[in-house]
């Protein structure tokens, strides 16, 4: 056999096993073996990675692309993502059509304009997105999905969605036992916020007058409002007997719920949480910049946060990417209206090695599970987040001695700011691969856009 590719004396990180030094043969977009130190085939180009680390590509499966900007220059930015050791995203969307109308433009948008591989989260919103679930799952291969708690009786208020679901607690747990009706392996994407606490928390600051950038904006959703729609969650979805999958966790409060609900969890609950969490406080000097739903909050609640990636509370990280410009972001206003997000795609690896395993010792495998094994099996990418025979050839190659500051330039971004501007990060991809394709070497994009497939999910 003559591979396509041969990516020789690198120490190779396999999630859920270890590192050891191997090499790896690719074919067809494939990998078509793994082959033992000293072992080696013929291939049309060799990749020599000797003191370099090879993980699995970063799934992100939490996205907000064609949020503040076109779909289309989002998509392009996706070189950002390659450059940072992303290769596959899922995105989130939410609009009050018909998603087998809708669907076919977003895809065909991203099959012209993504450098990576893509698939899509819809948002339920209406009872009609619930009458197309099963054409939704069998026609295009569309297997997770979204329930916003935090718009909870909103919908017509904020999106003027006059025939919306209310988003309760008791939707909730009907919309989980439709989900299992159709397949039980089908995901429901949880943002858990209590709103009437929020709402009544905004309300009384912005009375008192208070700004103080994103100290003012923790207050206004408390840990504990985090908590109470998790326990919530959890319980309902024990009920239904299906599967969920709770968006950004932000708050000690809430790995508390999870040290103390084993009885509701299991194979049915993943828990994601974000790097700005892990690495951003309500005191950083980025302030308001770094507005997010939901807030960053104290340096105790990040403990706990690392503690519950730790423990394997927390088994995912998402960056919930949200393109848009520092002018867009200073514009909007004082704390209750600066714009929500900020651009993240780009620097998840970095930081995750840097934080997680060069200053809290997570071991490699660990980091290779949480960014990108435990995504795919979370959503249902059976040939992706894994490096064995017949995966994907989907690979990104480190230098974790090599240390950059993090900036939009390194990262090749068309968003002119980071919130995490300044931090020396290790661990850039020397190169990444998708699909057995070269898209980053030495740093640097060297393919043209367009090139990323969408991937549809079979149950």
């Amino acid at each position: 056999m003559k591979a396509d590719l041969l990516i020789s004396n690198g120490q190779v990180v396999f999630p859920k096993t270890g590192v050891r030094k191997a090499n790896i043969a690719v074919k067809d977009e494939k990998i078509v073996a793994i082959l033992e130190e000293g072992e080696t085939v013929e291939a049309s180009k060799v990749i020599d990675a000797q003191g370099k680390f090879i993980l699995p590509g970063v799934i992100d499966a939490h996205q907000h692309l064609g949020i503040y900007n076109p779909l289309e220059q989002d998509f392009l930015d996706t070189k950002q993502h390659a450059v940072g050791g992303v290769t596959t995203i899922v995105n989130y969307d939410r609009q009050p059509v018909s998603y087998l109308e809708y669907f076919p433009k977003v895809k065909k948008v991203g099959e012209e304009n993504s450098y990576v591989d893509f698939s899509y989260s819809f948002g339920i919103l209406k009872e009609q997105h619930l009458d197309e679930l099963e054409e939704l799952v069998e026609t295009h291969g569309l297997t997770s999905f979204k329930f916003f708690r935090n718009y909870e009786r909103q919908l017509n208020d904020k999106f003027r969605i006059e025939d919306g679901i209310d988003l309760s607690a008791h939707d909730l747990l009907r919309i989980l036992e439709k989900f299992k009706s159709v397949s039980p392996k089908l995901l429901l994407a949880v943002h858990c916020e209590n709103m009437d606490i929020n709402r009544s928390l905004i309300k009384s600051y912005k009375e008192k007058g208070e700004d103080e950038g994103l100290v003012t904006w923790s207050k206004t959703s408390p840990g504990y409002a985090e908590a109470e729609s998790l326990l919530s969650t959890l319980y309902m979805n024990k009920i239904a007997g299906g599967n969920v999958y709770i968006v950004h966790l932000t708050s000690g409060a809430s790995v508390e719920v999870l040290k103390n609900t084993d009885w509701l969890q299991g194979a049915g609950v993943v828990v994601e949480t974000c790097p700005h969490y892990l690495v951003l406080t309500e005191e950083s000097e980025v302030d308001l910049k770094a507005k997010v739903g939901p807030p960053i909050h104290s340096k105790e609640d990040q403990e706990l946060l690392w503690e519950g990636i730790e423990k394997g509370l927390i088994s995912t990280i998402g960056t919930d990417h949200v393109p848009t410009s520092l002018e867009k972001k200073q514009n909007s206003g004082h704390t209750f209206d600066v714009l929500y997000g900020f651009p993240g795609a780009g620097s998840l690896l970095p930081l995750m090695l840097t934080e997680g395993h060069k200053k809290r010792g997570l071991p490699l495998e660990r980091i290779a599970e949480i960014t990108s094994f435990n995504v795919a099996e979370s959503f249902n990418l059976p040939t992706k987040g894994r490096i064995e025979a017949g995966a994907d050839a989907d690979l990104v190659i480190v230098d974790l001695d090599a240390k950059e500051e993090i900036t939009p330039e390194r990262m090749h971004a068309e968003s002119d700011f980071t919130v995490y501007e300044g931090i020396e990060a290790y661990g850039w991809p020397v190169y990444t691969i998708s699909r057995g394709e070269v898209i980053v070497e030495k740093g640097e994009p060297v393919k043209e856009s367009g090139r990323g497939k969408y991937i549809r999910r079979s149950i």
